[in-house]
């Protein structure tokens, strides 16, 4: 980073869940996140048309997000700010962290409803070594089961990994029942998983 830019990067990040020239609110379930429509707008294509367009939010500057994961809600606008997000849980969201194997993927996926390829790509990044380490646990049905239930073409880098660790463990994890199952009921993991298989 060039030095004449850290102040401003450090600047914003700072800016964080504070108030200062805060002028948005994000509500993610009950709790208030300040934010600040210049840094969504920049970071995100999701709220630079949503801030600067005719939508009702435009003129509220208030968003409400009460479905899917508090916890990847919060690390993607931590991401949008610091250009990183932490592993550990936020306590003042009050509800359960998500489990190790399905952290990065539910952050992906928030990331992908804002538009956020950078941030796809960094929470792969941040995903494959966990599944490196992590396939042999009674986890990763579950796991895989999530990715395919919610992602479509354009997840289909993070679909790519699961199948790549799948194929690669095969032998190890047809001995599971759970997966044995995994394979029977989701059809496109199966189709993916074959063709893997098949591919010269």
């Amino acid at each position: 980073m060039a030095a004449s830019r850290k102040p401003l990067v450090e600047g914003i990040s700072k800016l964080f869940n504070s108030p200062e020239h805060a002028d948005t609110k994000i509500y993610i379930g009950s709790f208030e996140l300040p934010a600040h429509e210049l840094v969504l707008a920049v970071q995100s294509p999701f709220f630079k048309k949503a801030l600067g367009g005719s939508f009702q939010e435009s003129k509220t500057k208030q968003f409400h997000f009460a479905e899917g994961s508090a916890h990847a809600h919060w690390r993607v606008f931590e991401y949008m700010y610091t250009g990183n997000y932490s592993e550990e849980p936020n306590e003042v969201l009050g509800v359960e962290d998500d489990g190790e194997l399905v952290k990065d993927v539910r952050v992906y996926l928030t990331a992908d409803f804002f538009l956020m390829d950078e941030l796809k790509a960094y929470a792969l990044k941040r995903f494959q070594p966990k599944l490196q380490r992590l396939w042999i646990s009674e986890l990763l049905v579950d796991c895989i089961k999530e990715v395919y239930s919610f992602t479509d073409d354009s997840g289909k880098d993070l679909r790519d990994a699961v199948v790549e660790v799948a194929k690669e463990h095969f032998r190890e994890l047809w001995d599971k029942i759970a997966f044995q199952a995994l394979v029977r009921d989701v059809g496109d993991f199966a189709v993916d998983l074959m063709a893997r298989f098949y591919t010269v």
